[in-house]
C-alpha cells in the first residue's frame, strides 16, 4: 500500500514523469538518428532521391523517371523540410547531411509525445494516469521508435495528425481554433494522402458536436491547401489522385482479415511468414521487425534498396519472439481503453474525433492494401496506419486510469518490467 501511495502521489505532482518522458525520447531519438543507416528505411533510396532532388532544384519525381519513380505519388511536404535542413546540414560540412532529416523525425516523435499529453490534459484535467500513460505509449511503441529513426514522412504525418486532434478538442472550447486546425489537416495532406483519415474523425467530431461554422472553416482550408497537389497529380497521371496507381483487382479470402495467425505472430514474427494475413503481419509490424528494417535486415545491401530476403539470426529471432509476446498486454489495454473511451464519447462530443481516428485508420489501411494488394503482402506495413497512434495511446491511457486496487499494481509492476525487456529492442 505505501508503494501504491507513493506511485499515486509521483503520477498527480509535479511534471517530472513527463519531462522523464522527453528526455528519454530525445536520447534515444539522436542515439538512434546517429546509428541507423540512412538507407536501411523503408523505401529509403527514393525517400532520399526525393528530398535531394526537391530543394534546393524545386524537382518533383515522375513516375517514369529513372530515379526517384518509387515515391512520385507522395506529396512533398516532408521531402521540402527535409531537403532544406539536409542542405542546412549540407553547408557545415560535417557528417552525412542526410541525417538531419532523421534528427528532423525525431522532433517530430517528440512533438507527438507532447500533444498526446495535451490532448489527454484537455480532455480530463487532473487524471495524470491518462496523460502519462499516453505519452509513455508513444514513447516507446516499437513502431513509432523505428520509423522516427528512418528518413521517412511518417513521423511528420503522425505529428500533423495529432496537433490536428489536439487543435480539435481545443476548437469545442474556443471556435478561432478552427482555422488552425483548417491549416493543420491541410499541411497533414501535403505529407502524405492517410492523413484523409483524420480529416474525416475531425469533420465527423465536428458535424456530431453540431459546430457547423468551424465545420465549414476546416473543410474549405483543408481543401484548398492540398488542392494544387491533387490536381498536379490527377492532370499528370489521371486516376484518384492520391494514389495514382492501377489496382490490382486481387481476391482476398476472409481468412485475410479474420485470422489471427497463431501460433506464428508468436514463433515465427518475421517476413516471409503469415504475409497474407492482415491481423498477424501487422501485429508483429507494430511491436517487432517483422519486415527486416531493425533487428534483422531483408535487404543486401540496403543503400541499393533492392530486396534480398534472408532469415534474421538465432539471436535476432528469439528478441523478435520476446517482442511479440511483450507487445500482448499493451495491446489489450490500448483495445480495451479505446472501447471504454468510445462508449464515453457518446456523450462527450469533443472527443469523437480522437475515438474515430483508430477505426477510421484500421478501415482505411485495410481498404488501401486489398485495392493495391502486391504478392509479397508489402503494403501491410504498420507504418501505414502510424497516424492513428495517438489514438491508441489515449486508449492505452484511459485503460489505466479504470484499474484500481491490486490490479493497478500488478499491470504497473508488469508494464515497468515488459518496458525494461524493451528497451534493447528499441535502441539501435
Amino acid at each position: 500500500m505505501a508503494g501504491s501511495r507513493l506511485t499515486e502521489r509521483a503520477l498527480h505532482g509535479s511534471r517530472g514523469p513527463l519531462v522523464a518522458i522527453c528526455v528519454f525520447v530525445v536520447a534515444l531519438g539522436l542515439w538512434n538518428a546517429a546509428h541507423y543507416p540512412t538507407g536501411a528505411g523503408y523505401d529509403a533510396p527514393d525517400h532520399l532521391c526525393y528530398a535531394n532532388g526537391i530543394f534546393p532544384g524545386f524537382n518533383l519525381p515522375h513516375r517514369d523517371s529513372l530515379t526517384c519513380s518509387g515515391e512520385y505519388y507522395t506529396p512533398p511536404g516532408f521531402y521540402l523540410a527535409a531537403g532544406v535542413v539536409d542542405w542546412l546540414a549540407k553547408q557545415t560540412g560535417y557528417g552525412d547531411p542526410d541525417r538531419a532529416g532523421q534528427v528532423l523525425n525525431m522532433l517530430f516523435w517528440l512533438g507527438t509525445v507532447l500533444l498526446v499529453a495535451a490532448i489527454a490534459r484537455a480532455l480530463w484535467p487532473g487524471r495524470r494516469r491518462i496523460e502519462l500513460g499516453a505519452a509513455a505509449f508513444v514513447a516507446v511503441l516499437p513502431v513509432v521508435v523505428e520509423t522516427s529513426a528512418m528518413f521517412h514522412p511518417e513521423p511528420m504525418s503522425l505529428f500533423l495528425s495529432t496537433l490536428a486532434l489536439w487543435l480539435c478538442v481545443r476548437t469545442f472550447s474556443n471556435p478561432r481554433y478552427a482555422w488552425a486546425l483548417g491549416v493543420t489537416l491541410g499541411a497533414a495532406q501535403l505529407v502524405r494522402a492517410f492523413a484523409l483519415w483524420t480529416v474525416a474523425a475531425v469533420a465527423i467530431g465536428l458535424f456530431v458536436g453540431r459546430r457547423f461554422r468551424s465545420l465549414a472553416i476546416v473543410l474549405v482550408l483543408a481543401a484548398l491547401i492540398p488542392a494544387p497537389w491533387y490536381i498536379h497529380q490527377r492532370l499528370t497521371y489521371g486516376g484518384q489522385p492520391e494514389f495514382p496507381q492501377p489496382a490490382s483487382h486481387h481476391t482476398l479470402g476472409v481468412s485475410f482479415f479474420v485470422n489471427p495467425g497463431l501460433p506464428g505472430v508468436f514463433t515465427k514474427p518475421f517476413r516471409p511468414h503469415h504475409h497474407t494475413l492482415a491481423i498477424a503481419t501487422t501485429y508483429d509490424s507494430i511491436w517487432g521487425d517483422y519486415w527486416g528494417i531493425w533487428a534483422w535486415h531483408a535487404c543486401s545491401p540496403c543503400k541499393t534498396g533492392v530486396p534480398v530476403v534472408t532469415k534474421p539470426s538465432s539471436s535476432a529471432r528469439h528478441l523478435l519472439q520476446l517482442q511479440s509476446l511483450l507487445g500482448l498486454v499493451p495491446t489489450l489495454l490500448a483495445l480495451v481503453g479505446w472501447v471504454l473511451f468510445a462508449r464515453e464519447s457518446a456523450r462527450r462530443r469533443e472527443e469523437l474525433a480522437v475515438v474515430l481516428l483508430a477505426p477510421l485508420a484500421l478501415i482505411g489501411y485495410l481498404y488501401f492494401a486489398v485495392v493495391y494488394w502486391p504478392k509479397d503482402g508489402d503494403l501491410l506495413k504498420a507504418t501505414y496506419m502510424l497516424t492513428a497512434t495517438s489514438a491508441w495511446a489515449i486508449g492505452f491511457g484511459y485503460a489505466l486510469d479504470r484499474l484500481r486496487g491490486r490490479l493497478w499494481q500488478v499491470t504497473l509492476a508488469l508494464l515497468v518490467v515488459f518496458a525494461l525487456l524493451e528497451l534493447p529492442f528499441l535502441v539501435y
